[in-house]
């Protein structure tokens, strides 16, 4: 089995798995600005036929990144490579704490400031970079 070794093909703020662009079908799709409900229709149907693939590529591709996590953790991959143009990074995943029943307490008081801050309006509000939620309705259960 062969042994790979990293690789310093990008920097390293550039090692990171992303997803390829869309098929081109969704980008002619998206160039035309959407003038009628016909054609809203085949802009929502173009993006959820690409969200069904996606879904359906996400599960193909976890067992395979479990493969690399595996091979990795046996030394047979370093956690950076780079293979045919791709560079590959690992990341532990998030770090987070599970705190003691004080600390707690004091976020709670915290919660309460600022919740009455935003009441009274002396929080300043900000936003975030607007985005899209796309994902496929569940089933609802017959009434009979």
């Amino acid at each position: 089995m062969k042994t790979w070794r990293a690789l310093a093909c990008l920097p390293v703020a550039a090692l990171f798995l992303v997803m390829p662009a869309a098929p081109a079908e969704a980008a002619s799709a998206s160039s035309a600005a959407p003038d009628s409900a016909g054609s809203i229709d085949a802009l929502l149907d173009a993006v959820t036929e690409i969200k069904a693939q996606q879904k359906q590529l996400e599960q193909q591709l976890e067992p395979l990144l479990e493969t690399l996590s595996e091979a990795m953790a046996t030394g047979q991959l370093d956690p950076a490579f780079c293979h045919n143009d791709w560079a590959f990074a690992h990341s532990p995943g998030r770090l987070s704490y599970a705190f003691p029943a004080a600390v707690q307490q004091i976020e709670q008081q915290l919660k309460a400031a600022k919740d009455a801050a935003i009441q009274q309006g002396s929080a300043t509000e900000k936003r975030g970079k607007p985005f899209w939620t796309i994902r496929r309705q569940k089933t609802q259960s017959l009434p009979f």
